[in-house]
């Protein structure tokens, strides 16, 4: 049985990620099975994701995956580099995965494959840190670096799925991992726009933006059916994150108790930022105005929401520093049970398929999981019907199957 694998966040499940799914079907045969990789509760873009990511992961097994696995907190908060790697080491660590399937712009994987290629070579990764001396930011360092190796080719880092494509393409030569590459071409509408030409295929932002200014009917229809009732559902019972200001009050409350040292010890703290984000946390109001206020030419937006988040969290440079450790299954259908019976004979990494497994860690995976649960304790007080969580849910929380 081929069984792909998919780096996910589905922030929410939709149309254009179903497509992408009954392609890995249309190429590898329609009994391959789907393995996902899901951020949990918080996602890589530095914000709280809009439902429980077991209620994501229920929806995504009703619309075309056959298991969906967890991506903990210290890697879903991590860079794009961080984000993939730790999700590779993941699927792959099931020991049974045989294709990588993702999103591109340009679904080419021979570029791909070579573009990640001289990104791992030592005289690229000089001349992108001579480039950061410059004061550009990473990624414009690591373009000019890439642009002087393949000229005009290296416009394939402008776009933001060609991007997580190479770390995905990184991370299986860093990792020696022997798995055939399917990219597949996106469709519709790109990051943060609407629909294009009427069409339904729209960004998971659009879409929260949609949900968000209360137009549920127009977002439902662009979601699959199996989506569209876990989503309806939630919002029945107050368990969708559709105004969050609760939330930002809890994370800016946390800010303002933090002095520089405790800044400097958080995920992307580099080169005295810790100062210039301790100055806007105390000049601004809101978490935008403090992200807005701290970045600069050299430091994304995404990379100051991730460390107001990281530390709200209580999550260091220090937990991102440790390969993930584990796999939490969060939900599987009859074929993703399957691909689990393979894995308990092969998985390379501790699989969990019911949180009392968790008791059997190691202190140091043991800490990722305790951070991952508090992530989810602290995600819930921001929930509309939050009095109905009690802490320690997270730990109570087993698998969902899908009959």
């Amino acid at each position: 049985m081929r069984i792909c694998g998919v780096v996910s966040e589905y922030n929410p499940f939709h149309s254009g990620h179903e497509y992408h799914l009954a392609e890995i079907r249309r190429r590898l045969g329609g009994d391959c099975a789907v393995v996902c990789c899901m951020s949990g509760d918080f996602v890589q873009r530095g914000e709280a994701a809009i439902l429980p990511k077991h209620l994501r992961a229920h929806g995504a097994v009703l619309s075309g995956a056959d298991l969906v696995v967890e991506l903990p907190v210290p890697y879903s908060l991590s860079s794009a580099e961080g984000f993939a790697e730790n999700a590779l080491r993941i699927l792959s660590g099931l020991g049974v995965l045989t294709d990588l399937s993702f999103g591109a712009e340009d679904a080419d994987e021979a570029l791909l494959r070579e573009t990640a290629g001289i990104l791992l070579e030592h005289d690229t990764v000089a001349a992108t840190l001579a480039n950061l001396k410059t004061g550009v930011s990473y990624a414009a360092a690591r373009e000019r670096a890439l642009y002087a190796r393949i000229r005009e080719r290296a416009d394939i880092l402008k776009k933001p799925n060609n991007i997580l494509a190479v770390e995905y393409c990184k991370a299986v030569q860093k990792q020696h991992l022997s798995l055939s590459l399917l990219p597949v071409a996106r469709k519709g509408a790109s990051h943060d726009q609407g629909p294009e030409d009427g069409g339904d295929l729209v960004s998971a932002s659009y879409l929260r933006g949609l949900l968000r200014s209360g137009d549920f009917e127009e977002a439902a229809r662009r979601m699959p059916e199996g989506c569209r009732g876990v989503l309806r559902n939630a919002v029945a019972e107050g368990r969708a994150l559709l105004d969050d200001e609760r939330l930002e009050c809890a994370v800016l409350s946390q800010l303002l108790r933090l002095e520089p040292d405790d800044l400097a010890a958080l995920p992307g703290a580099a080169e005295g930022l810790e100062h210039r984000l301790y100055a806007a946390i105390r000049s601004s109001r809101t978490l935008e105005e403090i992200a807005a206020a701290a970045k600069t030419k050299r430091y994304a937006l995404s990379r100051i929401r991730r460390m107001m988040y990281c530390s709200w969290l209580g999550i260091t440079a220090a937990d991102t520093g440790i390969p993930a450790p584990y796999i939490r299954v969060l939900a599987f259908n009859d074929k993703g049970r399957e691909v689990l019976r393979l894995a308990r004979k092969k998985a390379v990494l501790p699989l969990i398929t019911k949180p009392a497994h968790a008791e059997a860690l190691t202190p140091e995976a043991r800490r990722i999981f305790e951070l991952t649960a508090r992530a989810a304790d602290l995600y819930a007080l921001a929930l509309p019907a939050w009095k109905q969580h009690r802490p320690g849910d997270d730990w109570r929380q087993n698998a969902v199957y899908v009959r």
